[in-house]
């Protein structure tokens, strides 16, 4: 026994002896250290506290027996600040000796980037959002020699996701702000107003169908509209005379100029964007000083031939109709965009990759683009893309957006990353012992959408129900339903990581809802249809309240970037089920239509109209269209009935040039000759919102005895003067007619 104590008692000397003569570290700045460099002593102070549980001071000298991790490149030796590039901003170095530690860059925001890079790689902390970290627990940090010099792949990064708001966050993943723009994208618009020229000089604007249209592009042949652009942005430069880069591109539509003079530009550089080329160089001519930023979008995406721009002309490229099931090089869907880059490459440095990293319609969509977002980044670095900029959902919520934005943050530095390690790691920090079944959610949906990549197309503007054939099967659906049930189950009492799981269920939840409204299949229905009566599925009204409640608990949860909440898309999915539920008297009636339906969307023409399919929130889904045409629909029941109550939907979707009628009028006869006017309802023609809304109308009549019912509904059969598409023909949509 005395043995035992006295070794315990040895033991217990020597720890107390290797504590006392384990060194201290220290951090040292200079003491002319601006803001900046303060900052970073502060932020590495404060990680460190939460890491060790005990303070680390700064000093301004050089320690005799501590550690010193320096900050600033003040005080590294000149061998070390010669391994940086001056001409480089955001480079910096780590480099670690026994007893010293250098964090410095060539700018006191790239030295904060060598800090957050420091306790990211070597002390393992990661910053999973723009309020969360993961903060590991060391209370004696050891650190091996290292040295590195850090370089980015792309001059200029940035995401819009929520966390490119937060300064914590982009000072963290090395993104960057707007700071050196003065205009950003589709400016024709600010620096040309209609509303100020378009009266008096209608000439300014694009010609299209023999018109000139306001709400469309300009004349770039116009001499005099280019001395006013040059002009115009000169007054703008005045305004923000140390901003560097100046946007002037073609505003967010097509409707290009069709005038005899564009058009021989046109010719000449055997693209449209030749024309937009021109006038980018005219300008940059004028502000040589001046990064002179213009589109390669849509219909300007196609490289010109027989011109080039300008070193200060900045090409900002747009992947907006790509498919993400395959990387880029491997898709053949995807063959004349990667001509379009190599196009542009060849003639342009300067190069601005817009590129898509979410479903623009349905941010909660499940969207596994995770497989290609390496292959495609690493190809925009091959050919010459020197500033990246990655779309997400902004400011809200979309489908595993936390991990989405860590990953492509990583990527927009180093495009050479090992993808599977990085998301591996922040899946586990974020979802505590929920992870492995989020890994599972995660990994099955990337391998569903790689083994069925040749015949999915993988839009950033589709729907869940698009989907069922590949990664979101109703097979499928139910498993990751299963998944996310035990991942709840396993963080139930752990409130941090059960709110976590409760949002990356949001995207399985929602597109369970949409594809059980819209396909009813046996393993997943919206309706439960007995013999004695029809309701809808307990599931779907669980499964609605409860993204609905979270959507009140959590601001940033809306279904798209049209600002559709959570709220009026429950309010659309009960209408359309309450309808699928309803008695139809239309069963079995024979159905015409009068006038000319469009096959573009091909629903069955008549068929539409009783075939108990209701129409999705996309005019191509169940939707019967008449392009430019009246809607004229003539109904023959089996035998007279009574009548008090009709109903149908009507899409308005004004981006898409599809209106509400402008007045439905409902006629009833007992012979098939004699009609009466029996009610009618206008649609509201003045919302201009791009949102897209399924609207009902509900004639309740008087009751009347009929066996024969027309109806008529008004279309505007022309777009609108305001809409960009005015002078052309527009739509109206109409789905299932209830008659009761």
């Amino acid at each position: 026994m005395k043995k035992i104590l006295f070794a315990i008692s040895i033991m217990t000397v020597l720890l107390s002896c290797q504590h006392k003569t384990e060194k201290e570290f220290v951090l040292v700045l200079d003491n002319h250290a601006d803001s900046l460099l303060i900052k970073s002593a502060d932020q590495l102070a404060q990680y460190w506290y939460q890491i060790t549980g005990r303070e680390i001071n700064t000093i301004y000298e050089k320690p005799k027996s501590k550690i010193a991790i320096y900050i600033g490149n003040s005080w590294a030796p000149k061998a070390l600040t010669q391994e940086l590039n001056p001409s480089e901003p955001d480079d910096f170095i780590i480099s670690i000796k026994p007893n010293e530690i250098f964090l410095f860059g060539n700018q006191s925001l790239s030295t904060l980037y060598a800090v957050n890079t420091f306790l990211e790689e070597q002390l393992h902390c990661i910053k999973l959002s723009e309020s969360e970290d993961f903060i590991p627990k060391d209370t004696h940090p050891h650190f091996d020699d290292f040295f590195r010099v850090y370089h980015p792949d792309f001059s200029f990064r940035r995401i819009l996701f929520k966390g490119q708001k937060d300064p914590s966050y982009r000072e963290w993943y090395k993104l960057d702000e707007l700071d050196d723009w003065g205009m950003f994208v589709h400016t024709f618009h600010r620096l040309v107003p209609p509303e100020k020229y378009f009266n008096e000089h209608p000439e300014y604007f694009s010609l299209v169908n023999g018109r000139r249209l306001k709400d469309a592009q300009l004349c770039l042949s116009n001499p005099e509209l280019m001395d006013l652009l040059i002009k115009n942005l000169g007054k703008e430069m005045k305004k923000q005379a140390e901003k560097a880069i100046w946007s002037v591109s073609q505003n967010d539509a097509y409707n290009y100029c069709e005038c005899d003079h564009c058009q021989h530009l046109y010719d000449k550089y055997e693209s449209y964007s030749g024309a937009y080329i021109e006038m980018a160089n005219t300008i940059a001519l004028a502000y040589p000083d001046k990064q002179i930023s213009t589109l390669a979008y849509q219909f300007t995406r196609e490289a010109p031939k027989n011109i080039e721009p300008l070193p200060n002309v900045n090409i900002m490229f747009c992947s907006i109709e790509c498919n993400r099931s395959m990387p880029l090089v491997d898709d053949p869907r995807s063959k004349s965009f990667v001509k379009d880059m190599k196009d542009w490459s060849s003639i342009s440095s300067n190069i601005f990759l817009w590129d898509y990293a979410v479903q623009f319609k349905n941010y909660l969509t499940p969207f596994p683009n995770f497989p290609v977002l390496q292959k495609n980044i690493q190809f925009f670095k091959d050919h010459g893309v020197n500033m990246m900029f990655q779309q997400g959902s902004g400011g809200n919520w979309s489908d595993l957006s936390e991990l989405k934005q860590f990953l492509i943050a990583k990527l927009l530095w180093n495009t050479e990353l090992d993808v599977d390690s990085l998301a591996s790691g922040f899946i586990k920090a974020y979802y505590g012992d929920a992870a492995p079944y989020i890994k599972k959610y995660y990994d099955k949906m990337n391998e569903e959408i790689q083994a069925h990549a040749e015949t999915e197309f993988l839009n950033i503007y589709g729907f869940p129900s698009d989907y069922v054939d590949s990664y979101l099967s109703p097979d499928l659906m139910l498993y990751y339903q299963s998944i996310m049930d035990s991942a709840e189950i396993v963080v139930e009492s752990d409130s941090l990581y059960l709110n976590r799981v409760k949002r990356a269920r949001l995207a399985v939840d929602f597109a369970y809802v949409d594809i059980a409204i819209n396909h009813n299949f046996e393993e997943m229905p919206g309706i439960i249809d007995s013999e004695k009566s029809k309701e809808i599925h307990p599931q779907i009204l669980d499964l609605l309240n409860k993204l609905e409640d979270y959507a009140i608990y959590d601001s940033g949860i809306r279904i798209n970037e049209r600002n559709f909440k959570i709220e009026d898309y429950k309010t659309y999915v009960l209408n359309k089920l309450s309808l699928q539920m309803k008695p139809n008297k239309l069963e079995d009636a024979q159905i015409k239509i009068l006038s000319k339906y469009s096959d573009t969307y091909p629903v069955g023409g008549e068929k539409a109209l009783n075939d108990k399919m209701f129409g999705a929130l996309d005019y191509s889904k169940n939707w019967l269209g008449f392009q430019g045409e009246d809607m004229i629909v003539e109904i023959e029941l089996l035998e007279e009935e009574e009548i008090s109550e009709i109903q149908m939907n009507f899409l308005k979707a004004v981006n898409s040039w599809v209106f509400l009628p402008l007045e439905i009028v409902i006629e009833t006869s007992q012979d098939g000759i004699n009609y009466h006017k029996t009610s009618s309802l206008k649609g509201d023609i003045s919302d201009q919102n791009y949102l897209v809304k399924s609207i009902p109308f509900v004639f309740e009549i008087e009751p009347v005895a009929a066996r024969y019912i027309r109806i008529k509904a008004e279309s505007l059969k022309t777009c609108p003067e305001w809409h960009r598409g005015y002078g052309k023909p527009s739509w109206i949509f109409v789905d299932e007619i209830i008659v009761n």
